[in-house]
């Protein structure tokens, strides 16, 4: 359930900044972007210190400021134009709270430069959003959705925020949650893990590859999951489901059928469940037509000891 604040700072949000936030930045008044805000008000932020792995339009980092009053929040982006973007956000909705305010410049892949490991080391939470579909143009990829779906992956016209739906799949290759399109945000976590090993992270997640798994990716990377709020959302028609199509032929006659399930849903309320391949078949017939997945918003609790990763069901992602 979502508080008369949270309420309150989105419509203050969406009605006096959204000329600020360019076609490449999340809107804040997206149903992703708000669930998140939901979860991040549940997520006991009260004095401690934030830092947001893709800080985007700056949205959140307002939210976490004025109403879960974060002690301070750094924010860091792939996309060099956002740390600048999500600074000038926040002076325009939250002056009075711009010095707690401390975004990392540059372009930072996850956490790993000098800058946002040194900040992530120190932070009592992570928290992200981030892509969960490998990148079309991706080759290891291309191979992948040639091999179960017997034609090359679908590229289309190239958006400015394609960093945002999609990520390079061949890069995360060593994880084994990147078989179902999990690898970016096991690599994050294994990298809080390794250097804020008492850090809690807050991710915001899409269900689509199953909840189970995501789960599991949290118990096996040394977190206990807790979920803080879920949502059912409408399929960005920007973000190409190909790939849960091709991880549902890649696991026909494995005997995993029933292990791996991709969820989907023909309507809003999600009492219709179908599979990967229904909702492709759903949008090909016709492009207005909606369908659905749930998002939650998870909240990982380091476990004292370190435990063993195994790999999840699902599909070879080298194989050709």
């Amino acid at each position: 359930m979502r508080s008369d604040s949270a309420l309150a700072a989105r419509t203050h949000t969406s009605d006096n900044s959204r000329e600020s936030i360019p076609s490449f930045a999340f809107d804040p008044s997206d149903p992703w972007t708000m669930t998140f805000q939901a979860g991040l008000e549940r997520a006991e932020l009260s004095g401690k210190r934030v830092y947001e792995v893709g800080v985007g339009s700056g949205a959140n980092v307002a939210f976490m400021l004025r109403h879960c009053a974060a002690s301070l929040v750094l924010g860091s982006d792939l996309d060099p134009r956002l740390p600048a973007l999500a600074r000038r956000f926040v002076a325009e909705v939250a002056p009075d709270l711009l010095d707690r305010f401390r975004p990392i410049q540059g372009s930072v892949n996850l956490i790993d430069l000098p800058g946002g490991m040194a900040e992530a080391t120190v932070a009592d939470v992570v928290v992200a959003c981030l892509p969960q579909v490998p990148d079309p143009e991706d080759v290891m990829y291309g191979q992948f959705h040639r091999a179960q779906l017997k034609m090359a992956p679908s590229a289309g016209q190239r958006m400015d925020d394609h960093m945002a739906h999609y990520y390079p799949w061949t890069s995360f290759n060593d994880y084994p949650f990147n078989s179902v399109g999990l690898g970016l945000i096991e690599a994050l976590l294994r990298k809080v893990r390794s250097c804020a090993p008492r850090a809690q992270v807050v991710l915001n997640l899409g269900c689509r590859s199953g909840k189970e798994v995501l789960l599991k990716l949290f118990r096996s990377n040394g977190y206990r999951p807790e979920e803080l709020t879920s949502r059912i959302v409408g399929q960005d028609q920007r973000t190409d489901i190909s790939f849960f199509v091709a991880l549902e032929a890649a696991m026909r006659g494995t005997g995993y059928e029933k292990d791996f399930v991709c969820e989907f849903y023909a309507d809003p309320r999600g009492r219709y469940p179908i599979s990967a391949c229904e909702a492709k078949e759903r949008q090909s017939a016709d492009p207005a037509m909606a369908v659905f997945h749930e998002i939650c918003v998870l909240r990982g609790h380091p476990r004292r000891r370190p435990v063993d990763r195994p790999i999840p069901p699902g599909p070879d992602s080298g194989r050709a």
